[in-house]
């Protein structure tokens, strides 16, 4: 019993301890306060904790929008966040939290945030480029913090020895570039693309990038802070002239195309499979210097979307150059520049398939030379003009087929512009002049132009002046008919070997010139003069087709009679192909 007591006894007095401390608690908080009543903020905004003590409910309310608190009411003591947004402009705001607690008198914290400065900041402000890389790698990204509007202006700082200022190598695509226009002082980020061309210098260059703070009204801003961005490129290796600075150009040059064909730098230059270097005993060797130099060489396919790189111009000797074939060609807009025109040796020239739409106006400095051209597969929508037989006397084969950037049928109802987007697109019925500088070009021997949008009807040149008896001696009596009853004939492409104009779009009567040609059966008509665009629409939703295509050469064989042996086939109606004709 007695130790029964004694733990009753105990209880009571914990009881009454935990009675005094509760009272002594109660007694340390009296009506409302708060931890704090001015917060200042600066303009990015973020969080600040303020602590409210009551004895009893109260809520809160802010006096703005970009304030917030929660808890937003509670009962007794209570940890609160205050969450304020970022800034929208240039200028001090302020707001108030009010804190109601139930039957008291309210309290008041002041929230004053601090606007955005001015700025136009860079993170990186200094950029090192390469010299040269592949055309995919050739750009550099800046990320640019701004809250005010800006243009982008360059300024070049280097200048060759020549006074040349070195400019526009760096450039920001319109296709990349940012809305600039900023409408609140709330700072923006931008990630910006600049690409930037191959340095051709043996000198390193520099520009600098600007930015310059704009106005809504156009004018310039004042008082921002601005982070220009310095770009250094590193100089080109420098080519000499010799056989050392051929094997540079040409490796420069294939680095530069990303070209598919494979070279391996540490074998001798002789050993690689696209160049072949002059011999002493070459016949056209331009003299004893170009022995061991580059002679030709084929760089294949590629994948670039600019001209060819500069470093050709250093291939002093080069009597060939290839390249064919270049990815996504139907979407390029290549115009060559001049530096090839500087090979005064050059006589065999194929950039095929590359994307070309124009050619320089110096070209013709290669008339001298040039022997064999070959444009095929590129986006020209017609003749380039610097074509011509009086720029080109020694020019003997043109290839100009399969200029069409897309792939259409019907003339009448593509959804292309025809004389802008679809490709070699010349019509006769409108203006039978403009294929002139090509049909009346007596040198040429080979000119091909198969697969493009030719369409009309082919010119007469009747009235022009026929075939005479000296321009027939070689033949013998073979071709009396043209000096005979065909003495009308014009006398066109008189040297031709090899002309085709198959897959085009062709209508009407084939003119007496084409159909009575001296070399017409070593064209192989059927397939590659008259066979034109399967299912073909013209401009006027004409089927495309010679309205007058022959069946049958009969009436070539009776205009000339000595011709049936030598084409047509012992028991059967038709000629033989020009490669038949050749075993």
């Amino acid at each position: 019993m007695k130790h029964l007591l004694k733990i009753a006894l105990g209880l009571v007095l914990c009881l009454c301890v935990f009675t005094a401390c509760d009272d002594d608690d109660n007694a340390a908080v009296s009506g409302f306060s708060l931890s704090k009543t001015e917060v200042a903020a600066n303009a990015e905004g973020g969080k600040e904790t303020v602590s409210v003590s009551s004895e009893g409910e109260w809520v809160a309310k802010s006096s703005e929008p970009w304030l917030n608190i929660s808890p937003a009411n509670g009962f007794g003591n209570t940890e609160c966040v205050i969450t304020i947004d970022e800034a929208l402009k240039n200028e001090v705001r302020e707001a108030e939290i009010r804190f109601i607690p139930k039957g008291q008198a309210p309290k008041v914290i002041t929230v004053t945030q601090l606007g955005y400065g001015k700025m136009i900041h860079v993170k990186e402000t200094e950029v090192s480029l390469k010299a040269s890389d592949v055309y995919a790698k050739r750009y550099f990204e800046a990320i640019i913090t701004a809250n005010v509007s800006f243009k982008i202006d360059y300024e070049w700082l280097t200048t060759t020895e020549g006074g040349v200022k070195l400019e526009n190598w760096i450039s920001l695509e319109k296709k990349n570039e940012p809305v600039f226009n900023l409408e609140s002082a709330r700072p923006q980020t931008y990630k910006v693309r600049f690409d930037w061309k191959m340095n051709p210098e043996w000198i390193e260059r520099q520009a600098k990038i600007n930015f310059i703070p704009m106005e809504q009204d156009g004018k310039s801003a004042d008082e921002v802070a601005i982070t220009p961005i310095l770009v250094t490129q590193a100089a080109s290796p420098v080519i000499t002239d010799d056989r050392a600075g051929d094997s540079l150009a040409v490796l420069t040059i294939h680095e530069r195309l990303a070209s598919d064909i494979t070279i391996n730098s540490s074998e001798n230059m002789m050993y690689w499979d696209n160049v072949t270097l002059w011999k002493r005993t070459d016949k056209g060797l331009p003299g004893p210097e170009a022995v061991d130099r580059v002679r030709s060489v084929n760089f294949g396919t590629v994948t670039i979307k600019e001209s060819l790189p500069q470093e050709v111009r250093y291939l002093k000797y080069l009597e060939t150059f290839q390249v064919y074939g270049n990815a996504n060609t139907m979407l390029l807009n290549i115009d060559l520049e001049n530096h090839i025109c500087e090979l005064e040796y050059l006589k065999n020239l194929q950039i095929g398939g590359y994307g070309l739409v124009s050619l320089p106006e110096d070209f013709y400095r290669l008339g001298n030379s040039l022997e064999s051209l070959d444009l095929s597969a590129n986006n020209f929508t017609g003749v380039p003009a610097v074509l011509t037989q009086e720029n080109f006397p020694k020019l003997k084969s043109l290839i100009l087929s399969g200029n069409r950037r897309w792939t259409v049928s019907n003339l009448k109802d593509s959804q292309y512009n025809k004389d802008t987007e679809l490709g070699f697109h010349i019509n006769m019925n409108e203006d039978p002049t403009e294929i002139d500088q090509l049909f009346l070009w007596d040198n040429l021997e080979e000119l091909v132009l198969s697969y493009n949008y030719l369409e009309g009807t082919l010119p007469t040149y009747e009235g022009r002046p026929g075939w005479q008896a000296d321009d027939l001696k070689q033949y013998g009596d073979t071709l009396n008919y043209l000096l005979n009853d065909g003495k009308n004939i014009p006398k066109i492409l008189p040297n031709m070997k090899r002309l085709t104009l198959n897959l085009n779009f062709f209508t009407g009567k084939i003119p007496n010139w084409l159909r009575y040609h001296p070399h017409l059966l070593d064209w192989f008509p059927e397939v590659l003069i008259f066979n034109q665009q399967e299912m073909g629409i013209d401009s006027k939703g004409t089927p495309v087709k010679f309205s007058d295509e022959p069946t049958n050469f009969e009436y070539y064989f009776d205009a000339y009679p000595k011709y049936r042996e030598k084409y047509e086939v012992e028991g059967e109606d038709e000629t033989i192909k020009p490669e038949e004709q050749k075993k």
